[in-house]
């Protein structure tokens, strides 16, 4: 209990606040959201929103990138298959890309990803750093694959941090001009071809 109110039913209240707030950052942005929009959207009364968040519409934007970076460090495993040949990489690849995009637009990933991006500025280091250590995290995955792959195929390892860094740029130029610039979660044909393409430049060229 705490002050009366069951445990379960504080999170779910205070559950139900960040939801609606994370919409509405998400939609809006922080400065045009209001505790009265938020309170009106989630249902209860501006005492009951700050009987949780005793600091307002500030501690909310708090909690949501704390509650993000919890859930995010948690982070899907992303896994590759056996490969026999440069084309295996190629498709692995492609394969490796849209696990990539599935943990990015699922709901509570890509608003979080919205936020930090456009309240850069009223976050932390610490705050904005999820984001970072996500990317850190998929390069890693990429590295350990290519490393392994070239060796299999005898393939120059020398260069594979710099060939995993590429791959990244293109992975995160489609996910910032898919989710932040055209605000779109569905990846178009043309999208998927365009990446396979420049992949396919890239290791025709590493692999000759």
């Amino acid at each position: 209990m705490s002050n009366g109110v069951p445990n379960d039913e504080h999170e779910q209240q205070k559950n139900k606040i960040l939801a609606v707030a994370r919409e509405s950052f998400t939609q809006k942005g922080f400065e045009a959201t209001t505790t009265r929009q938020i309170n009106k959207q989630a249902g209860i009364s501006e005492g009951l929103l700050y009987y949780y968040f005793p600091h307002g519409k500030r501690e909310i934007l708090d909690a949501i990138i704390y509650q993000g970076i919890v859930e995010r460090t948690k982070f899907i495993g992303l896994s590759f298959g056996d490969v026999n040949s440069v084309k295996d990489i190629e498709q692995q690849m492609t394969g490796f890309f849209d696990q990539v995009w599935q943990v990015f637009k699922k709901e509570e990933n890509y608003q979080s990803f919205m936020i930090t991006i456009r309240e850069r500025m009223l976050l932390t280091d610490d705050q904005s750093k999820w984001l970072l250590d996500l990317m850190n995290t998929i390069l890693g995955s990429l590295v350990e694959f290519l490393t392994k792959s070239f060796q299999k195929l005898s393939i120059d390892t020398s260069n594979v941090q710099q060939i995993a860094e590429i791959i990244m740029s293109i992975f995160q130029k489609v996910i910032y001009d898919e989710l932040l610039i055209k605000n779109d979660r569905k990846t178009s044909s043309a999208v998927v071809a365009g990446v396979e393409q420049q992949i396919h430049v890239l290791l025709t060229l590493v692999s000759k």
